[in-house]
């Protein structure tokens, strides 16, 4: 459904629906971690937690995928190109190159444990 002819991105269409089972993945493993006692959170926390999981993983998927110019939104796929060791071909895909820097990804991180670690 296009919505006042605003053109989206399929790669981040992919990853956002992509994203919905990670959240659930990673409440239920943050709140096995939070039962068997490694992170004492409860509450709200534990969603706050696995959202900033997803999250972090929606922005390394899409990156990976735009920087690789991985169009197959298959997961066996994107996971197959990540063990190849050869350097992939450059394709016109239209998609710019983006930088190597994770610079923003490190911060988020470095922001969460901070979170974490001072609310507990």
């Amino acid at each position: 459904m296009r919505c006042l002819g605003v053109k989206r991105d399929p790669i981040v269409e992919e990853e956002l629906w992509r994203s919905v089972p990670v959240y659930f993945i990673s409440f239920l493993a943050v709140g096995a971690l939070d039962y068997a006692g490694y992170i004492p959170i409860g509450g709200f926390a534990n969603f706050i937690l696995a959202f900033v999981l997803t999250a972090i993983h929606f922005k390394l998927m899409v990156g990976y995928r735009k920087k690789e110019y991985l169009t197959n939104p298959s997961i066996s796929s994107i996971i197959d190109h990540m063990l190849k060791r050869q350097q992939p071909e450059k394709r016109d895909t239209g998609y710019m190159e983006l930088n190597s820097n994770f610079l923003p990804i490190l911060i988020i991180l470095i922001i969460a444990y901070l979170v974490y670690r001072y609310a507990v």
